[in-house]
């Protein structure tokens, strides 16, 4: 057992949940995200919701962050000098010579991250196999040195050509880095990555020097400022991959934190699924700012091994969460057209939608909901009572440069921020071969459980399920993440018994490597692809308990070539090759122990209002109810509207609700099956 806490900071609100393992006692807190200083709105919330003597009582702190992030897409982050193979100074702005809008001709790439006077070549070159081609020349370390201390550089990168077969020409750089004063940051690629392909690894190098000071910095801070107010356990932080790794570790690896913020829901949702038995669910996290989806098979999230952000890759795990700019605050506006859009602008903590009264004049997706009745009586967390009339009068101003009233801005609002959220389901579903209609909605976020029953009806959908905790449900699957460390190591090779041996001497020396703090799972993973082909898929065969894979070359090759089918359509009668081993070492924290199905809060008499009804496009009349008051073996039928501290769950005409023993909310459409 082992009490811990969770903050998830996003873009407008920052959750937390604290839980007691030794009463199964929760704490949930929610507050606006102090954008400036993250760590600043961290301490505030705790302060605000865990005693002292629970905090001094706990041991391990989980947090997702967004800073990292958020350094990219703000381009606040380090003055990075680059170290490279001379010859290869432009990999960075060559890219891979394709356009990302390939019909906008108008288009242009971002400019890289690190400009061409502080891309320096080194004359050295390493084969592809390991062998040494060119010498390397350590004045030229020196010469470049010069240059970055002349115009301010805070951090440097060195990506060699094929360091991650022999790091001996990085190693001998970062050395006489160190004999030549420089005391910044340094970033060698084959640390990063042991993948081939040199613009993304180029990408990813220069991402962790971009971002390594403002991650590292704002880590050590937030730790020493939760050791002030007396805790004293264990800080760790959400990989972009899944699982958790100690602060240490994040400023040393930083770039691993890029997409931790919208990752931790995800995580919760394949626990969740785990526990309830659903095979195939899809996240619907709608935060203030964005919406994130994710597929989750057999209680899992889909894991990637490259992700991409502002047009820069990263080779890094990278959990397939896809975010649109269609959250409770995007803002509805007419474009040059003269047509309604939401987003992806958004109000954000301030001054916020228009209803909250601090300042905000440009009506949002909560607006549109408050004034068509979803959000009930407006009784939203910490005592805020929406100003309903202030949002009707928004949506009029809006409303008369579409020609329409209040009534059908709203209802519109609603439905394009609806209908780009089903798109971006469709992007993790269907266009990998999974049809959404098999699977249930989980729904949560402080808007989430709003959009449920209009998700489940666009897409055809039979169940959308609310957890407990749904408005900090992200917050709460910190809490049940393990600690994983994980390497990637490109050697091509056919895929025969020769090669499945000699990737298992690989995989030995990764997690000889990776385990050395212990761990109790042990997961190799292989990109496999056709002979001739440039992409590859990721297989994850059996393994015995010391990560040695346990399955022969014809059993890892059918899986392939099934999951190549179901991906792309069609087989080629080609031979396969292995072209990366991933090894993952896992080590358990300690299991949550059996927490009350009981949720609290409030319970009051059923109450009523007449709200709009999307299935029946007109407005009825919804009950309302408080979510504690649910019974487990009541079956309630729609329209209704539930409240609870930090979300409300709208459930249009043609569902019903019931209450899962575990105290999980459960929508069903009628005549659909469970």
């Amino acid at each position: 057992m082992a009490t811990r806490f969770g903050v998830d900071v996003g873009g407008t609100f920052t959750d937390l949940i604290f839980y007691d393992d030794e009463n199964g006692e929760v704490f949930v807190g929610k507050g606006a995200t102090n954008a400036a200083a993250p760590d600043e709105g961290i301490a505030q919330i705790v302060s605000d919701t865990v005693p002292d003597e629970a905090l001094r009582a706990a041991q391990f702190f989980l947090h997702g962050t967004t800073v990292g992030i958020n350094a990219l897409l703000e381009r606040k982050g380090a003055v990075v000098g680059l170290l490279t193979t001379d010859g290869f100074r432009d990999v960075l702005e060559i890219r891979r010579g394709d356009r990302e809008e390939f019909m906008d001709s108008l288009w242009t790439a971002a400019a890289p991250l690190v400009p061409r006077r502080l891309r320096l070549p080194v004359r050295e070159r390493v084969a592809a196999d390991g062998s040494i081609h060119t010498p390397f020349e350590r004045e030229d370390v020196a010469r470049a040195l010069e240059a970055f201390r002349a115009n301010g550089v805070e951090s440097i990168a060195v990506m060699f050509l094929n360091a991650y077969a022999n790091p001996e020409h990085e190693l001998a750089a970062e050395a006489a880095l160190r004999e030549l004063g420089y005391d910044g940051e340094i970033s060698l690629s084959h640390r990063i990555s042991g993948e081939f392909r040199e613009y993304e690894r180029s990408s990813t190098t220069v991402v962790d020097a971009y971002v390594r000071p403002r991650v590292s910095g704002y880590l050590r801070r937030l730790e020493g400022t939760l050791n002030e107010r007396g805790f004293r356990g264990d800080c760790l932080v959400t990989r972009s991959g899944g699982g958790a790794m100690r602060f240490s570790e994040a400023g040393e690896r930083p770039f691993e934190t890029i997409m931790s913020g919208p990752v931790a829901g995800a995580v919760g949702a394949g626990e969740l699924c785990r526990a309830l038995d659903i095979s195939q669910g899809i996240t619907a996290d709608v935060g203030g700012t964005s919406f994130d989806t994710c597929l989750i098979l057999d209680g899992r999230p889909q894991v990637r091994y490259e992700g991409k952000v502002v047009e820069m890759p990263l080779q890094s795990p990278w959990v397939d969460v896809r975010s649109i700019g269609s959250g409770g605050g995007s803002i509805a506006h007419v474009d040059s057209g003269g047509l309604l859009r939401v987003g992806p602008r958004s109000a954000g903590a301030k001054p916020g939608p228009v209803c909250y009264g601090r300042g905000g004049t440009e009506p949002t997706v909560t607006d549109a909901a408050a004034h068509l009745g979803m959000l009930a009586f407006g009784e939203l967390a910490g005592g805020l009572a929406l100003d309903v009339d202030a949002s009707t009068a928004a949506l009029e101003r809006l409303g008369r440069e579409l020609g329409l009233d209040a009534e059908k801005t709203a209802q519109g609002i609603l439905t394009i921020a609806n209908a780009a959220m089903a798109f971006a389901i469709r992007s993790v579903t269907i266009e990998q071969g999974q049809d959404p209609r098999e699977a249930s909605i989980l729904a949560f976020g402080g808007a989430g459980p709003l959009f449920g029953t209009l998700l489940a009806e666009e897409l055809g959908v039979g169940r959308v399920v609310v957890p407990k905790h749904a408005g900090n449900f992200s917050a709460w699957g910190l809490l049940g993440q393990d600690l994983t460390r994980s390497r990637a190591l490109t050697s091509i090779r056919t895929l025969d018994a020769e090669g499945v041996a000699a990737a298992n001497a690989s995989l030995a020396t990764m997690f000889a490597e990776l385990a050395e703090d212990g761990s109790d799972a042990l997961e190799p993973a292989l990109d496999l692809r056709y002979v001739g082909q440039e992409y590859t898929l990721t297989v994850h065969p059996r393994a015995d308990p010391d990560g040695a894979i346990a399955e022969d070359a014809q059993e890892i090759e059918t899986t392939f070539r099934r999951d190549y089918e179901r991906t792309f359509g069609h087989r080629l009668d080609v031979p396969v090759e292995i072209v990366s081993m991933r090894a993952t070492a896992r080590t358990s924290l300690p299991r949550k122990a059996n927490e009350s199905s009981a949720v609290g809060g409030t319970v009051r008499p059923r109450r009523s209002l007449e709200a709009y009804s999307f299935t029946q496009e007109e407005r009825v009349t919804f009950g309302v109810v408080d979510r504690a008051g649910l019974d487990v073996s009541e079956f309630v039928e729609g329209p209704l509207i539930v409240l609870e501290e930090t979300t409300t769950t709208y459930v249009d005409v043609g569902y019903r609700v019931h209450v899962h023993p575990s105290g999980t909310m459960i929508i069903e459409k009628k005549g659909a099956g469970s």
